[in-house]
């Protein structure tokens, strides 16, 4: 009896414990839980601002006094003065708009998202105060030929607009450019990175390698400083994008293949884009030898096709002769210009499919349109019905160029056999204003146009044909 009262009690002592251990960590992990809800909230807010700090109180000009209220250590209230040297922290509020205009030093300008700070200033100084100090920036910031020079740090957030106006860009090592902070930089992919200075720019080396979106905004031309992949989308509202040694690249795959939204700007140098089943009906490269601007679209109409990756990429100087110059099926010159020749390259596809140019348009502002798609090196047999109706083919991927030309202009095409071909150059009246045969041979084949007489500005019809096809392309001689 004795040793069941005691098992009975030592059952009750345990399970208490027990209860008491559970409700322990029960109450610790809620302890814990509300630490970190504290903590990220604390994150989310973390400003700790400290009297005499400034924060915007509405659009306007920095040395503006309305603009701007003062926190005293517990409230904030309307400024009596606009923030001057040695402010420690400014904040530039959600909505505002802010125009900094005259040189100043300063430790901490925070800039909220859907808040812009424009510095117009030459240079300004942000300073580290007891080791802590920098520019972080969720909204806009717009740096014309500025400077932000100092010790402090920079962070570009995910929300953030970068606007670069310096013809040096931004450099990591802030040797250069708009950004010389000597503190850390941080560049985040998902930013928006504008280039819209007024004299030819480089983008300098301080890019994220992978970027979200990237807009080309100076009619004096950008030039890369190092390989650029878009996963988005590629703006170029005005001016040319210099490639150089470097490739830009469009898109992330064939199910995420990127944008290209134009409105003047074109690409020089080296692009590649992928295309699948979301863009392969709406596929084009803007693309220019830093004079004419040329638009290479390209489609698909066999479904097997429809996945891949392209090349495109302009070449300077001079076209050379069609037998020193063995582009493969998969790699064809698709246009000539003044200052040299464009080839696009299927870098990413089927190994049986070839590049086949379609047509040839010469649109407005010089640009030409020329268009191109995929085929196959599979020649379909017909049969003598089908033989009998069928439109023969030899001559295919003929380009011209440059166009407009002066003087001068290429003709390349393939031709499946060996022919006689008749060129002719014919005037908008229909008058034949060239005339010649040309010994065509299997393979690739290439003449030049040399002006036999002074033709007048305006539109010709450059014709090919031999006894059973007839090509006509239309060129323009400039002024």
């Amino acid at each position: 009896m004795k040793r069941n009262k005691l098992k009975s009690r030592q059952k009750t002592y345990l399970s208490t414990r027990m209860r008491i251990v559970i409700g322990a960590s029960i109450f610790t992990a809620a302890s814990l839980l509300l630490i970190v809800v504290f903590n990220l909230s604390e994150v989310k807010e973390s400003r700790a601002f400290s009297s005499g700090d400034f924060r915007t109180a509405s659009n306007g000009d920095w040395n503006d006094v309305a603009s701007w209220e003062v926190y005293d250590g517990k409230d904030w209230s309307e400024a009596s003065m606009p923030p001057g040297h040695g402010t420690n922290t400014v904040l530039v509020s959600k909505g505002h708009d802010l125009i900094l205009s005259e040189e100043l030093a300063i430790s901490n300008i925070i800039i909220d998202e859907g808040a812009k700070l424009t510095i117009d200033a030459n240079t300004i100084r942000v300073a580290k105060s007891n080791g802590k100090g920098g520019i972080v920036c969720n909204g806009t910031l717009s740096m014309g030929m500025s400077i932000i020079e100092g010790d402090g740090d920079l962070i570009i957030g995910s929300k953030a607009t970068l606007l670069i106006g310096s013809e040096a860009g931004i450099d990591k090592k802030g040797v250069s450019g708009n950004i010389q902070l000597k503190g850390k930089k941080e560049f985040n992919k998902d930013a928006l990175y504008i280039y819209n200075g007024t004299v030819h720019q480089q983008t300098g080396n301080a890019l994220p390698p992978v970027l979200r979106n990237l807009v080309i905004e100076n009619a004096s031309g950008v030039e890369m400083d190092q390989s650029l992949l878009i996963i988005d989308k590629l703006y170029l509202k005005k001016g040319v994008l210099f490639t150089g040694r470097f490739t830009v690249s469009i898109g992330a795959s064939i199910a995420a293949p990127g944008e290209i939204e134009r409105t003047t700007g074109a690409v020089c140098g080296k692009i590649k884009r992928w295309f699948g089943p979301l863009n392969v009906k709406n596929l084009s490269f803007p693309v220019s030898d830093a004079e004419t601007v040329n638009i290479f679209s390209f489609t698909s109409d066999l479904p097997q096709y429809q996945k891949g990756m392209i090349d495109v990429m302009f070449h300077e100087g001079s076209l050379e002769k069609a037998n020193q110059n063995p582009f493969e099926a998969r790699h064809v010159i698709i246009g000539i210009s003044e200052k040299g020749y464009y080839t696009a390259y299927l870098s990413n596809g089927p190994e049986e499919a070839l590049l086949k140019i379609t047509a040839t348009l010469t649109g407005n502002n010089n640009e030409n349109k020329i268009s191109w798609k995929i085929d196959t090196n599979k020649k379909k047999i017909l049969s003598a019905a089908e033989n009998a109706n069928a439109r023969i083919e030899n001559i295919q991927n003929i380009i011209t160029g440059p166009n407009p030309f002066k003087d001068t202009f290429f003709v390349r095409f393939l031709s499946d056999e060996a022919a006689i071909a008749n060129v002719q150059l014919m005037n908008a009246a229909g008058q034949i204003v060239y005339n010649e045969k040309m010994d065509v041979v299997e393979g690739y084949n290439q003449f030049e146009y040399s002006s036999k007489q002074e033709l007048s500005p305006g539109t010709y019809v450059l014709q090919i044909s031999n006894h059973h096809e007839i090509h006509t392309m239309k060129l323009i001689r400039d002024k």
